[in-house]
Parts: C-alpha cells; sequence; structure tokens
C-alpha cells in the first residue's frame, strides 16, 4: 500500500458506511471500524485488501473503548445515527451525547480530521426531535473539535437504500401509496456513492475553522414526483392517496409500537418540512462532484421490485 494513513470510522457498517469503505480502500487508507458485534460484520471485510479492514468491538459510550479504537489513527469519521428511537436508543444519546464525547477525545488525541455526518435541514427550533438532536450534535461537535467538517446529506439513494426501497416493498402488499400532507414536500435525493465521495475530499480539506456542507442530488422533486418515479421503474399502478397530517400521526402512533415501524411520529413532523439545501452553505460541486441523477441509478437496482423481475 501506498497511503499509511489510518482512519477509524463509526458507523462503518451501514448503508453509507459500506460505499465509504469501498472509497477508502481504493484509495489505499488502513481502516479501523468500531461496531457492537464484530462477528457480524465480516462482510465489510473483503471490500479492502487483506488486513486492510480491522474491526474492533466497541460500546460507542464507553470512553476506553472509543479510545481504542481512535488511538494510533490520523482521522475519524462518525457515521452513527438511527431513523427511530428504541426502548434502549435515544435520539439525544445517540446524535447529541456521542458527538460529545467523541469530539472531545479526537481533540485529547490531536486527531487531524474528524468529519461528522448530519442530517440536510437540521436546526435547533426543529419539530422533529430528530432533527433537532442532529443540530444538537453537529454544536457538540463544533465547540469541541475547532476544525470538523460537518456533512449534511439529503435522504441518499442507492442499492439496499431504505427509501426507495421501503416503498417499493409496500407496493407488494398494498394498492395505495399515502401521500402524506399531500405529497407536496420537497426532496433532493443524493446518490450514497457521491456522499461517500464527498468524505474522502472532505479528509484532504485545508480548514482552521468547522465547515458545513449541505449534500444534495442535482434535481428537486416533490414526494409526489419521487412516488411516480417509482412506479413507472417497478412497472405498477398504485392509488397515490392524499393522507391528512392529523391522520398520518394518529396510524403512525400505532405503527412505531413495531419493531422495525414503517412509520413513526416524529417522522410524520419531518415531512411537514421540505429536505432541500438552503443556500447558505457549499455542496457537492464544492467537492468537484457532479451529483448523479435518480434516473441515471434508480433502474440499475429497484427492478428487483418488478413482479417478474429484471426483464419484466
Amino acid at each position: 500500500m501506498q497511503n499509511n494513513l489510518q482512519i477509524a470510522v463509526f458507523g462503518g457498517a451501514g448503508f453509507l458506511g459500506r460505499h465509504l469503505m469501498r472509497e477508502l480502500t481504493k484509495l489505499d487508507y488502513r481502516v479501523k471500524v468500531a461496531t457492537r458485534n464484530p462477528y457480524l460484520k465480516g462482510f465489510l471485510k473483503p471490500l479492502g485488501n487483506p488486513g486492510q479492514i480491522e474491526l474492533i468491538k466497541t460500546n460507542i459510550f464507553n470512553v476506553d473503548d472509543v479510545k481504542q479504537v481512535i488511538k494510533n489513527c490520523d482521522y475519524v469519521i462518525n457515521l452513527v445515527g438511527i431513523l427511530y428511537e428504541k426502548k434502549w436508543q435515544k435520539f439525544s444519546h445517540i446524535h447529541s451525547d456521542f458527538p460529545l464525547l467523541l469530539s472531545k477525545v479526537c481533540n485529547d488525541f490531536k486527531i487531524k480530521k474528524l468529519i461528522h455526518i448530519s442530517s440536510l435541514g437540521c436546526k435547533e427550533k426543529h419539530t422533529s426531535q430528530y432533527m433537532q438532536s442532529k443540530f444538537q450534535g453537529e454544536k457538540n461537535i463544533i465547540e469541541n473539535f475547532k476544525t470538523a467538517v460537518i456533512l449534511r446529506p439529503g435522504i441518499c439513494f442507492g442499492p439496499d437504500d431504505s427509501f426507495f426501497n421501503r416503498f417499493a416493498s409496500l407496493t407488494q402488499f398494498s394498492p395505495i401509496i399515502p401521500m402524506i400532507g399531500g405529497g407536496k414536500q420537497k426532496f433532493s435525493p443524493v446518490f450514497v456513492g457521491d456522499v461517500a465521495k464527498a468524505i474522502t475530499k472532505a479528509l484532504k480539506l485545508n480548514n482552521s475553522e468547522p465547515k458545513i456542507y449541505e449534500l444534495s442530488g442535482p434535481q428537486v422533486y416533490s414526494f409526489k414526483q419521487l412516488m411516480e418515479i417509482l412506479l413507472k421503474e417497478i412497472k405498477k399502478n398504485r392509488f397515490l392517496v392524499n393522507c391528512p397530517f392529523s391522520l398520518a400521526k394518529f396510524q403512525a402512533y400505532f405503527f412505531q409500537m413495531l419493531p422495525n415501524p414503517i412509520l413513526t411520529v416524529d417522522q410524520v413532523e419531518l415531512l411537514k418540512y421540505d429536505n432541500v439545501i438552503s443556500g447558505e452553505h457549499p455542496t457537492l460541486k464544492d467537492f468537484g462532484i457532479q451529483g448523479k441523477t435518480i434516473n441515471s441509478i434508480l433502474p440499475q437496482y429497484i427492478y428487483r421490485h418488478r413482479t417478474f423481475g429484471e426483464f419484466g
């Protein structure tokens, strides 16, 4: 390997993490991945050369565990996040408390660069607890690590995503797709591979103060338009039925009791806002990345949800 730099990645086994592993290993970085159970994350190792990816059993709220992962590393990347709360996982703990702990340890170890993945649209007075916790996490990072780079991606799409694939799965047993709030919300989905590349470019920034980037795709769609694109690609006809926020919130109250809820009350709150760039921060283009469009990527993987597969 030509590159002797080592990177610690927290949350590296998730959707974005798997794509990031490919980018980092292509650039010959050595990677230490913090995970609760290394034995279940062996699928990450083939993404690099032998010995290039190391899996380390970690409790992210145990300071000694975090120090062990970061030890001897040049860079740290935090991808840890949850989409809904569980009894033992709260937004404030994962999105706010852990970044606070991590940024302090990174500062103590004099890490060259800390990159933190937040969320597009987060702000302090957001009515969604998810977004509030994301904003507080950013604040904690900035206060404790002065040269941190914060990336705010919008909805990420790509193979195994939890957006298009989830709604495509819904069409297998439901004749309708609910348009919560009329489906007028604006989104600018970003290809997961572009976000991974942005992270690798952020490693090379020479910033003397915290920087925030907003990462979105090249086009803006309403939620309804996104569902129409999806249905066209999977060659299915479904009714797009308007669903008032009040009804959606009532339904979500019961859905969120499921082990893997399809909708939560907090996610209904998220749908009251557009999820597009604000224009106040640099974007993918400032990394020299021309974002890939939905039309160029979605057909490559969503065909599996067609009734007769790829050739159906």
